[in-house]
């Protein structure tokens, strides 16, 4: 019963017109009374959803189901007002305008996606670290300015003058 009254909801306080709300809610109501009498699957007459999702429009999210016109983003169901203004990055949103999805987290516009983080302006990305403006990337490391990158390590002076290494 508990669902019946979610599903009612969720189409209520969804972005659609008065005619498809009440086809979706009488389409709602009567499956959960025929549901009740064991005929649901025959009485419907409409292709059913692959999933956990047996109610015709409804698509899998997570553990829950989402109407084809709502958003789904980390198994929660989002209306047309969410959507309209962010983005789904893995499970989080990310608001459209002032953010950018990055490997399941938001960073600001301003800044770089670096594997995991976001780099602040100026910073670049080593790996999956971010490296300070006067730092270059070695292998997988942040050097300061003036040490040398032999064999993928920072060395603050070169170890042979055949060893290829290169200075920043």
């Amino acid at each position: 019963m508990s669902a019946l009254i979610d599903d009612i909801s969720r189409v209520i306080a969804s972005p659609v017109s008065r005619r498809e709300a009440f086809r979706l809610v009488g389409g709602a109501v009567g499956g959960a009374v025929l549901a009740s009498l064991g005929l649901a699957r025959a009485a419907r007459g409409r292709p059913q959803t692959v999933g956990a999702c047996a109610q015709y429009g409804q698509v899998p999210c997570g553990s829950t189901c989402c109407y084809t016109y709502e958003m789904c983003c980390g198994g929660t169901c989002y209306g047309a007002e969410v959507s309209a203004a962010y983005n789904c990055c893995g499970t989080m949103l990310c608001n459209k305008r002032s953010q950018q999805c990055c490997a399941n987290h938001c960073c600001s516009k301003t800044q770089s996606c670096c594997g995991l983080q976001c780099c602040a302006r100026g910073q670049n990305c080593c790996g999956n670290k971010c490296c300070e403006a006067k730092t270059f990337c070695c292998g997988a490391s942040c050097c300061p300015s003036g040490y040398y990158c032999c064999a993928g390590k920072c060395v603050p002076s070169r170890p042979s003058k055949s060893e290829p290494c290169f200075r920043i």
